[in-house]
């Protein structure tokens, strides 16, 4: 039935699909390269049909299955600002208490070296924090016991625990 509101949503595609995809393998083998083409433009067109009626259920799949295999931190791309500046830095010391890390993007660079500040500004279970611009050295100093409760900071002592290059 055709209704002019919503009408991509009735049309069935299934049918449609089979066909387009069935005579695109099977023009491989009988057909020449123009009918090959056409087959496969009208199955791609029909695809993106199908994945347009179907976005939002695609959309909110895509979103369970991130959050339920989480693909991207398998794959180790960082998903946070605090997992971006992790990967971004050499540990180069770590004792419970104190961790020094090294970027190359904080030479001469005192505008990362306030964004870092007031980043880490935010946490106060951290004493102190202090950054050299000539080195690109951050020290982090804190009391261990303080951390526990902030889940970030028991992130960041984790990571420097585990890259410390010793």
């Amino acid at each position: 039935m055709y209704t002019r509101r919503g009408c991509m949503k009735n049309v069935g595609l299934g049918i449609p699909l089979a066909v387009g995809m069935a005579g695109t393998v099977a023009s491989l083998f009988v057909g020449g390269k123009k009918l090959h083409t056409a087959f496969g433009i009208a199955w791609t067109a029909l695809s993106l049909v199908h994945a347009y009626q179907y976005r939002k259920n695609m959309k909110n799949n895509m979103k369970k299955g991130i959050q339920k295999v989480n693909i991207l931190k398998a794959v180790g791309i960082p998903t946070t600002k605090l997992e971006w500046f992790l990967k971004s830095v050499k540990v180069a010391s770590y004792i419970p208490g104190r961790i020094r890390v090294y970027s190359k993007a904080l030479i001469n660079n005192p505008q990362l070296k306030e964004k870092v500040e007031n980043a880490l500004a935010k946490y106060p279970e951290l004493d102190k924090v202090t950054i050299n611009l000539i080195s690109g050295s951050v020290l982090i100093q804190y009391r261990p016991e303080n951390i526990k409760a902030n889940k970030e900071l028991c992130e960041i002592e984790n990571y420097a625990k585990n890259h410390v290059k010793r």
